[in-house]
């Protein structure tokens, strides 16, 4: 353990704030000295572009969701519209 301390170092609760001043202006020059030096941060990961959904899978998922074919619920869709002409034309 005591090992382990001398390798890492005080913990901020143990330092005093003269010690612990020091030591951020310390890291803070390293950091500053790599990215003069041309490095870069590895902490952000590229995200890869988010790709759609092609049209079949899209239609099996709607299948699946409403348990019922494309064309059935084409359909139903072109009866709806023509209730609702009927209902706009009836309210004119």
């Amino acid at each position: 353990m005591n090992n382990l301390a001398r390798v890492i170092g005080p913990s901020p609760s143990e330092m005093s704030i003269e010690q612990l001043e020091e030591a951020i202006k310390r890291e803070h020059s390293r950091v500053a000295r790599g990215l003069e030096g041309g490095a870069y941060s590895y902490g952000t990961k590229k995200r890869k572009a988010k790709v759609s959904s092609s049209k079949t899978t899209v239609a099996k998922r709607l299948e699946k969701k409403y348990g019922m074919s494309l064309e059935e619920m084409e359909r139903k869709l072109e009866l709806l519209k023509k209730l609702e002409d009927a209902q706009r034309e009836k309210g004119e």
